[in-house]
C-alpha cells in the first residue's frame, strides 16, 4: 500500500470506526457519561488524525481525481458508520453524508497542501502533527453548525 491513493479513505475508516465503537462502547458500559457529540470539529478531527496518520506512512501528494474519490468516500464513512453505532442521534444520514463529505475534502486538501509547502523530510518529524493540530484550531470556528 506504499502508492495507493485510496490510503486516505481506508485509514479514515478505521479511524472513525475504531472513535464510534469506542463511544458505542463507553455508552453501554457508563450510561450516565457525558459523551462527545458528532458535530462538524468532532469530524475535523477524525479526519485529521487519518491524514496524520497518512503522512507518517508517505508524504502526501496532491492529486485531484483522489481528492474527489476520498472525499466521496469520507462522506460515505461519516453517514454509515455513526448511523451503525447508533450515535448520529436525530440528525438524518444525508446530511452527516454532506457534512462529511465536505469536512473529509476540504480537509485533506489543505492538509496535504500544507504539507507540500512545508516538506521538511526528517529534518522536522512533528511537522505533520503540528499541521494538523494548527488545523484543527483553525476549525473551531465551525462549532456547533451541525
Amino acid at each position: 500500500m506504499k502508492a495507493n491513493p485510496l490510503k486516505q479513505s481506508a485509514l479514515l475508516a478505521v479511524v472513525v470506526g475504531l472513535f464510534f465503537l469506542i463511544l458505542a462502547l463507553a455508552g453501554a458500559l457508563a450510561p450516565m457519561a457525558i459523551l462527545p457529540k458528532l458535530d462538524l470539529p468532532a469530524m475535523l478531527a477524525l479526519t485529521l488524525i487519518a491524514l496524520t496518520l497518512d503522512a507518517y506512512w508517505s508524504a502526501p501528494k496532491l492529486c485531484w481525481p483522489a481528492l474527489l474519490s476520498n472525499a466521496a468516500l469520507g462522506g460515505v464513512v461519516f453517514a454509515v458508520l455513526p448511523w451503525c453505532a447508533g450515535v448520529a442521534g436525530t440528525i438524518p444520514v444525508w446530511v452527516l453524508g454532506l457534512a462529511g463529505a465536505a469536512v473529509s475534502g476540504a480537509t485533506t486538501l489543505l492538509y496535504t497542501a500544507a504539507m507540500e509547502r512545508i516538506a521538511t523530510g526528517p529534518k522536522a518529524p512533528l511537522a505533520p502533527a503540528g499541521t494538523a493540530l494548527m488545523l484543527f484550531l483553525a476549525g473551531q470556528c465551525l462549532s456547533g453548525l451541525l
